[in-house]
């Protein structure tokens, strides 16, 4: 066959549980008891993969915010190069924490000259972990994803100049608010007893911004579902 069809799997990471997708379905779900079982939960999981010709099939994973560190980096004068970048927000990363880390792997989502970027930082061991398991599979690693970035392919045509986006979970949610062009904070809050429209409402006050558009992913039992209105008031509705 000369031009044979290619699938592109998702596996999304939660804290305990692995989902394995297709053309957004979800296809199989296995639970981690703990860190140490993550690489065996893993080719458990992308054993449900039917085999096909080595390296057809793609494959990328969705890391939940417990898998990631988000950071706004302040704009820089003298950074010439991703490199330059890429260094000065894990140096950024480790001032704001205050203690040492092992190494990290940095993902700028939207960087311009002269203002804040918005980035994501996660464990390199982990981000190898998971490039092992596709290769042992014979998929393409395609890398990671966000929920941030699921949100915005879904929901944003453009990256709005005022907004606050919300990927919830069950015990910890994640905020990023735009503001007046540019990434104003990016925070975590632990509600877990808050509905969603306390929740957006608490990030937005918490900012002193005012209301903002709201952009909102939340994982369900078979994927993600995501949603947008004019303010947090309206999430109720909508939600």
């Amino acid at each position: 066959m000369l031009f044979p069809y290619t699938n592109l799997w998702q596996v999304f990471l939660q804290p305990r549980c692995l989902q394995l997708f297709l053309a957004q379905k979800k296809i199989a779900q296995i639970d981690v008891e703990s860190d140490a079982e993550l690489a065996s939960s893993l080719d458990a999981l992308l054993a449900q993969i039917p085999s096909r010709l080595p390296f057809v099939d793609s494959i990328e994973f969705i890391l939940d915010s417990s898998q990631l560190h988000y950071l706004i980096v302040p704009w820089q004068q003298g950074m010439n190069t991703p490199v330059d970048r890429d260094h000065y927000a894990i140096a950024f990363h480790l001032q704001q924490q205050g203690q040492a880390s092992g190494p990290m792997r940095v993902a700028f989502t939207d960087y311009a000259y002269g203002k804040n970027g918005f980035a994501a930082l996660m464990d390199k061991d982990i981000f190898e972990l998971l490039g092992v398991a596709a290769r042992r599979r014979r998929l393409r690693f395609m890398g990671c994803r966000s929920l941030f970035d699921v949100l915005w392919r879904k929901a944003c045509r453009s990256m709005p100049d005022d907004a606050l986006f919300a990927c919830m979970g069950p015990q910890q949610s994640s905020f990023a608010l735009r503001y007046q062009h540019q990434w104003h904070s990016v925070f975590s809050l632990h509600l877990p007893t808050a509905d969603t429209q306390t929740q957006l409402e608490t990030a937005n006050r918490l900012t002193g911004l005012p209301p903002l558009a709201c952009f909102v992913i939340q994982p369900d039992a078979d994927g993600f579902v995501t949603a947008s209105f004019s303010d947090a008031s309206r999430a109720q509705e909508n939600l």
